[in-house]
């Protein structure tokens, strides 16, 4: 059985320019911790007084390699919490609050715990398989018809590709696993890293994983990663040659990280 799974273009990085800490009425502080269950990170803050009318919270991940990191609108609330996708195990981000007019409220660093390997009964992360394979596709094009097979990726194609705003890179995504006796339900999070240590979250959406009788079940992305080449060149000014790598977490769990290389 196969399943095509359409890669759900996640927002891009934004570049903020954030406005300096606010001289607000009462206090607004970020929590000691944030929480991280089943693919999802929970920021919160306390407020005393009146605090503002809205918050923005931006994650910027840090000390991981030398390259410089996108910071991300992670999410808006009129709460004291956001939930976002952006955040994988393991990893150091610095947290911005802000108010709704931009300014810094409050800014603490946070790691999330390490992932634990996956496994879910008799279902273990060895049981799945992953292959990649260079893609492209014309810009504006029908991802059923135009997404096109290359020989390799290439970062002078790929850097041509964004500043000309004409062709989408990336790599066809194919998760195989074997049969299920019951019908499962996982969050699914792949984040791309570029040789320099440029990581992503490319596509996080919880899937189902219908229960098959024999053989196995195929799911796949036509184009993974055509956004994250786009956000490294914008933030770095740059495609750098080597080894990337994809992670692969179900609800949390690491499943596997396959490499591919760029030319």
């Amino acid at each position: 059985m196969k399943k095509r799974l359409l890669s759900a273009l996640l927002a891009a990085l934004l570049l903020v320019s954030i406005a300096p800490f606010a001289a607000a009425a009462g206090s607004v502080t970020l929590s000691d911790r944030v929480t991280y269950d089943c693919g999802i990170t929970r920021i919160s803050w306390t407020v005393s007084g009146s605090g503002a009318d809205s918050y923005n919270v931006y994650v910027q991940m840090v000390n991981n390699g030398d390259v410089r990191q996108g910071s991300i609108r992670a999410g808006s609330s009129t709460g004291t919490s956001v939930d976002t996708l952006y955040c994988v195990p393991g990893k150091e981000y610095e947290v911005t609050l802000t108010d709704g007019s931009g300014y810094i409220l409050d800014r603490k660093t946070y790691r999330l715990p390490e992932a634990p390997v996956f496994q879910d009964g008799k279902l273990k992360n060895t049981s799945v398989k992953i292959t990649t394979e260079a893609r492209k596709m014309k810009a504006g094009g029908n991802p059923n018809k135009d997404i096109k097979k290359i020989g390799s990726l290439r970062a002078k194609d790929i850097t041509a590709g964004v500043e000309n705003g004409n062709e989408y890179y990336g790599l066809k995504f194919t998760m195989k696993m074997p049969q299920l006796v019951k019908q499962r339900s996982f969050f699914v999070t792949i984040a791309f890293e570029s040789p320099d240590g440029f990581y992503l979250v490319d596509w996080a959406k919880s899937v189902e994983f219908e229960r098959v009788n024999r053989g196995y079940q195929t799911l796949w992305l036509p184009l993974a990663g055509y956004n994250y080449f786009q956000n490294l060149y914008n933030i770095t000014g740059s495609i750098p040659r080597g080894r990337y790598t994809i992670h692969l977490f179900w609800d949390g769990m690491w499943v596997n990280s396959v490499g591919f290389n760029v030319n």
